[in-house]
């Protein structure tokens, strides 16, 4: 056998450089999407993300005089600069122009910026396609720089975000790309491409440093001047990660911020407004030390739970603006724990705005900290007589998956469960959501049905549970306060003629019942047929399926089209739309140039090699959206989405492809890779949930190496598969593209269809689902091999395919 061309190494460097801005890219418009639409358009950008990479690579399958071997390194380098300056455009132009419009024309606007997104991505494809495809295969080296360059790009923008902001972030990726291109054709004889590369790269880092530069002078720069149809006026403070935007902005002396208030305070305070991705807000309080300013708190039925029994330890999740901590303070609480997970809001109470707010972690008694609140709960020795948590519905999309957010982990039955754990004898859990007794009930009976599947799992007999839940209401907020010992009867008359002296409604109580529906719940006897009876999906949300949030059932959009715009379930139609999407742009980009080669060529031949390369797509998204989902929690912070797992799987990915050489494999290889690939899948699938159950009270360090250790085979394994079907089907050379575009889209399809099907079934049987794509891509290989024996003929010659007048028209 004739020995491969060895590819230059800058090609390597090229990929790799590349690779790590597109991540980096699609990244940040997460973020963006996130803070000036909203939280569940950000999901959105991996559906642009894997769109624009197809188009590319259909680009390159359509057109192969042009992307012919030779032209490689000019059209490379092309492409880089147009992803650098498109990437930029579109992000200025998003940023710039104001997203208020009549709601006819709201379609139009998001088509538009649609089109303007894909585009930096098309010109990704492009590149990353010519590299894979285009030149001499050396076997699963030139993969593996993608996709370590694609780890390095995930983790890489967290630090860079820490740094900087995100405009001079974007400008740093494009000048970065371009730079990539003009390496790749600085030894060409093509000045054009080299000059245009070398212009757009050094103008791109000249205004990524002057714009670095003002923002960390803090002088008025490029940035967001629109979100959510709001202009971003009068803007004290903001900070950008990962996760999310803190802004905080002024509320001037005003009568007192309140959630459920019973009265309207007859006073005025001091505030300020401080909101994440320009939604969910919250008010920091000026406080001078004195208490009797805070009289107001006492009528808020958020904290309903001080007068049903006075804690002495308060434990707080989501500390916010601070003022839950103000209500412990007032109500003679001797020790409060704040539990902040977002740094920028923890550096908004302790730094910047620490003087206005009372230097409230300086305040006897009082200690914040910046965790993720089940993971410190778990770990931590303390016990408290509250855990308190106060409406916390960020709507901010985590980069690591637009609809995982960090609050749906605190709303699930095993939540509550370390959180009983956490208590004294005697202690309280106290929850507080929205409530609309004639119009969104969802969030409420969900509370309860969480509570009573919790208080049975800790030894609650079902005809006991009655005497452990209470729930009041003010408005629209609605509390719900849960207690694994039994309220007394003296201490529920207490607390009865307290509360209504207040002016709280009651719901639920030890000898108050609000409707047949929780009255079911707390009998014990609410089962599958019982949830499945009712209009909405109240079901207790689970680890496997913390979707606390979306009440509607996806079949029910189709029925009553009304409820895509109730609620929140507006995530769940955007999820939806985008499965449409995905699926017509499978029948576009694959089932299309499908029928056109199935006219002249075995069926027995082509089916394999497109079956193979989509269920590589589908199984890997599957699996990747599935292990994030179960860790984020268990490594106790959003951020580790990021650089824990997604780099994990990215990364020994990579180190398994550049296992698979150039030549082609033996039949015994094909057979242990394929064996070791069904092996470590079906075992972590298995050892994950009670592994991360056992060690979930380990120390930060060890529950990332057990994270590593459980994602760290199946990635490898899986990471082998891409370069083990070019190096199987290499042969056809034509047709790469085509695969490596089939492959892209499924990716597309199978990311907002895990989605959807582990808010429906749970995430358990989601990554069941990726397990059995690959074994999809076994069979696949064993027909294709079946197909050989049998001596059926091959794909046309490549200059019969490359002449096909439909294979361009599917670009």
């Amino acid at each position: 056998m004739q020995t491969s061309p060895r590819i230059p190494g800058r090609y390597y460097f090229a990929i790799f450089v590349l690779a790590s801005a597109t991540l980096s890219y699609q990244i940040l418009i997460t973020r963006f999407f996130s803070v000036m639409l909203y939280y569940h358009f950000a999901f959105a950008a991996i559906s642009l993300a894997m769109l624009g990479l197809t188009r590319g690579a259909m680009e390159v399958y359509g057109k192969p005089a042009r992307y012919a071997p030779e032209r490689v390194s000019v059209e490379f380098a092309h492409h880089a600069s147009w992803f650098a300056m498109s990437g930029v455009g579109a992000m200025i132009g998003f940023l710039c122009v104001p997203l208020v419009m009549p709601a006819d024309y709201v379609p139009a606007a998001l088509a538009i910026a649609t089109f303007a997104f894909v585009m930096p991505f098309t010109e990704s494809g492009v590149c990353i396609t010519l590299l894979l495809t285009r030149l001499p295969y050396g076997g699963g080296w030139l993969y593996a720089a993608d996709l370590a360059g694609a780890a390095l790009g995930c983790l890489g923008v967290i630090f860079v975000l820490l740094a900087v902001d995100p405009v001079s972030a974007t400008l740093w990726i494009g000048a970065f790309a371009a730079a990539a291109g003009w390496m790749v054709v600085r030894n060409r004889d093509d000045l054009r491409t080299l000059r245009l590369s070398g212009a757009v790269a050094l103008t791109l880092a000249a205004a990524a440093t002057v714009h670095t530069g003002l923002d960390v002078a803090g002088k008025s720069h490029l940035g967001v001047f629109w979100a959510k149809g709001t202009e971003q006026k009068g803007t004290l403070f903001e900070r950008w990660n990962t996760y999310s935007r803190v802004r905080v902005t002024p509320y001037g002396n005003s009568t007192p911020f309140g959630w459920g208030l019973a009265r309207t305070p007859e006073t005025k305070i001091e505030q300020k407004h401080l909101d994440i991705d320009a939604d969910a807000g919250t008010v920091i309080t000026r406080y001078d030390g004195d208490l009797g300013k805070l009289s107001y708190l006492k009528d808020d039925v958020i904290n309903a739970a001080y007068l049903v029994q006075p804690p002495a330890d308060v434990a707080v999740v989501g500390v916010g603006g601070g003022r839950d901590i103000l209500s412990g303070l007032y109500f003679g609480a001797k020790r409060i724990r704040g539990i902040e997970i977002n740094p920028a809001i923890f550096e908004v109470l302790t730094d910047k705005f620490a003087d206005f707010s009372g230097h409230l972690d300086r305040v006897p008694g009082v200690s914040l900290v910046n965790a993720e609140a089940r993971s410190y709960i778990n770990h931590s020795k303390d016990r408290y007589d509250l855990v308190q948590i106060s409406l916390i519905d960020t709507w901010a999309a985590t980069a690591a998956g637009g609809l995982t957010l960090t609050e749906n982990r605190l709303y699930t039955v095993e939540a509550w469960e370390d959180f009983y754990r956490a208590l004294k004898p005697g202690g309280m859990l106290s929850v507080s959501r929205w409530f609309d007794p004639d119009g969104h009930r969802g969030e409420f009976y969900r509370l309860v049905a969480i509570a009573a599947s919790a208080l049975q799992r800790t030894g609650v007999p079902a005809a006991e549970l009655p005497r452990h839940v209470v729930a009041l209401n003010v408005g629209g907020i609605v509390t719900v306060i849960t207690r694994p010992d039994a309220f007394t009867d003296a201490l529920w008359h207490r607390a009865r003629t307290a509360l209504l002296g207040q002016g709280f409604k009651i719901l639920l109580g030890p000898d108050v019942a609000f409707d047949t529906v929780t009255s079911t719940l707390l009998s014990g006897k609410a089962d599958a047929a019982f949830f499945a009876s009712l209009p909405e999906n109240i079901a207790p949300s689970t680890d496997d399926n913390p979707f606390f949030f979306y009440t509607a059932r996806f079949g029910e959009f189709v029925a009553q089209p009304a409820l895509a715009f109730t609620y929140n379930n507006a995530a769940i139609n955007m999820t939806l739309l985008l499965i449409m999407v995905a699926l017509c742009a499978c029948g576009v980009y694959i089932a299309l140039p499908f029928i056109r080669l199935a006219r002249r060529m075995p069926l027995s031949v082509l089916t394999p090699p497109v079956a193979y390369f989509s269920a590589i797509g589908m199984g890997f998204m599957l699996i990747e959206i599935s292990q994030m989902q179960r860790l984020m929690v268990f490594l106790g912070h959003p951020v580790y989405g990021l650089s824990v797992v997604l780099f994990t799987i990215l990364l020994f990915s990579g180190i398994g492809s550049a296992t698979v050489g150039a030549r082609a494999p033996r039949r015994s290889a094909i057979i242990t890779r394929i064996a070791a690939l069904l092996t470590t899948l079906v075992a972590a699938g298995l050892l994950t949930p009670p592994l991360t159950d056992w060690a979930r009270s380990e120390s930060t360090d060890m529950r990332i190496l057990l994270s590593v250790t459980l994602l760290a085979p199946p990635a490898f394994c899986m990471g082998m598969m891409f370069p083990l079907g070019l190096s199987i089907w290499r042969r056809h050379s034509e047709l790469l593209p085509f695969f490596w575009s089939a492959n892209g889209i499924t990716s597309m399809f199978a990311s907002v269809l895990g989605m959807a099907l582990s808010i429906e079934f749970g995430i358990a049987r989601t990554y069941a689902l990726g397990v059995c794509f690959y074994v999809v891509c076994a069979v696949m290989i064993v027909a294709s091999r079946q197909a050989s024996r049998l001596g059926v003929s091959g794909l046309a010659r490549p200059r019969d395919v490359a002449a096909d007048p439909g294979a361009s028209s599917a670009t």
